[in-house]
């Protein structure tokens, strides 16, 4: 029998966008960080720097919210999530007398390459840092005690409130301005509009460690559970969402990785049974060849990272599908008789023998998942990663915290160094650099 994440991995990554550091979460569990408070060491600087982050969220004087925008969505509510589609450019080439590109000029895609002035919307930046910031403070909450304790869940709880809840200042549950393209004519969201809002499939865990807290209410745990149905609703009858289901890419692993949190989350879980068991039935088939190639993620600018990036969505689906008695994603084939474990098993193999001009990093949410699951008899897993666990210590600050299942095989250097320096060792892994998609 294969073994089960019974002591789950808590993963961590820091990465930095345009100054300001965003921490994104890849799988955690309440029991991976109740093994960590009874087994870690109390003055190891990861857990004093998890506080730390933790404690600049609770000095936030004014909460995140969609509403503090200073650029109006095009239907003029507030209230809209708004973003600008990436990788899209202006171009005005033989259109005279240009004043304002955005509307005069058709916007082209350029794919991998980020246009910078979508930072000048703020939804998604507010919103990735309400989500590092209630994560962080749920987790200090786990990890310490008393009154100290108290004050990180009962900020965490507000910031909850202020953009899921209140009615005059939460995000409407949609994402209908999402990735929004620009140039004449009316702008419309994207389908790729609704990965912006990938994270928020670690709010139910976040919410899980919070509801035993003082801070915790009735009337914000049924506000987050109305939220979730509805966006689940919206994700499903929208035609953005119906665009993105029917997609072959990381795009519908992604939403499918969503949908199903969040139906869960809900109290839908039956629904989201028969989300996992339609996309494995059908979406999933097309994913991964006999060799593990992974076809729709290979042909992109960035193979290795795409084929990552989709691969740590379907991983999260497998544990996802566990945790609620649904489908086995891990042994399902598809049509082509390649598993996840073959996907890993060939990105593995690219790293190994020096194949990879990317980022390599990028395969370790993937990678310690699938060991967890599969084993590791002939510890090829161990030899990447600490291949990689040792090529990002401090190179481009990744950090980790593994169960004991974790770190075997892993060399005490590499992961003593990690634990020893982590400046944020304790909770999760990349979904990438935001727009990563």
């Amino acid at each position: 029998m294969k073994n089960l994440l019974f002591f789950p991995i808590l993963y961590i990554t820091l990465n930095v966008i345009v100054a300001q550091a965003a921490v994104n979460v890849d799988y955690i569990t309440i029991d991976g960080l109740d093994y960590f408070k009874e087994h870690g060491d109390k003055s190891n600087p990861a857990l004093k720097s998890i506080n730390s982050f933790a404690s600049r969220a609770l000095k936030l004087d004014k909460p995140y919210s969609v509403i503090n925008t200073t650029v109006i969505p095009p239907n003029g509510d507030k209230r809209e999530y708004f973003s600008y589609a990436p990788y899209s450019w202006p171009n005005c080439d033989g259109i005279p007398n240009v004043t304002d590109p955005q509307t005069q000029c058709p916007y082209e895609t350029r794919d991998g390459k980020t246009n910078p002035d979508v930072k000048n919307l703020s939804d998604p930046s507010d919103s990735r840092k309400m989500i590092d910031s209630v994560v962080s403070l749920s987790i200090s909450y786990e990890l310490n005690d008393g009154d100290i304790a108290e004050n990180f869940a009962r900020k965490a709880v507000q910031l909850l409130d202020v953009w899921f809840v209140n009615e005059n200042t939460s995000m409407l549950p949609d994402v209908n301005y999402g990735q929004v393209q620009r140039g004449p004519g009316e702008w419309k969201g994207r389908e790729e509009g609704i990965l912006d809002l990938r994270f928020y499939v670690y709010i139910p865990i976040a919410i899980k460690i919070l509801e035993k807290s003082s801070a915790w209410s009735d009337y914000v745990e049924k506000g987050l559970r109305k939220w979730f149905s509805d966006f689940s609703n919206w994700l499903m009858n929208s035609e953005l969402g119906k665009g993105v289901a029917k997609r072959s890419n990381n795009h519908a692993t992604f939403y499918i990785a969503a949908l199903a949190t969040y139906l869960d989350f809900a109290g839908r879980t039956d629904e989201a049974k028969n989300v996992i068991k339609t996309f494995v039935d059908t979406t999933f088939q097309d994913t991964i060849l006999k060799s593990g190639e992974q076809p729709k993620e290979s042909k992109r600018t960035k193979p290795f990272h795409y084929q990552c990036f989709n691969l740590e969505a379907l991983t999260y689906i497998a544990i996802l599908s566990q945790k609620i008695n649904g489908i086995n994603l891990w042994e399902t084939k598809t049509k082509f008789g390649g598993t996840i474990q073959n996907a890993v098993d060939f990105l593995v193999d690219l790293v190994d023998k020096g194949k990879v001009k990317e980022v390599e990093s990028v395969l370790l949410p993937s990678l310690y998942k699938s060991r967890d699951y599969y084993g590791d008899k002939s510890g090829k897993y161990s030899k990447i990663l600490n291949k990689l666990l040792q090529e990002t210590d401090g190179a481009i600050e990744w950090w980790t915290v593994y169960s004991p299942k974790s770190l075997e095989g892993i060399k005490t250097g590499s992961a003593s160094a990690l634990l020893g320096s982590s400046l944020y060792g304790i909770f999760g892994l990349i979904l990438g650099i935001f727009f990563a998609f």
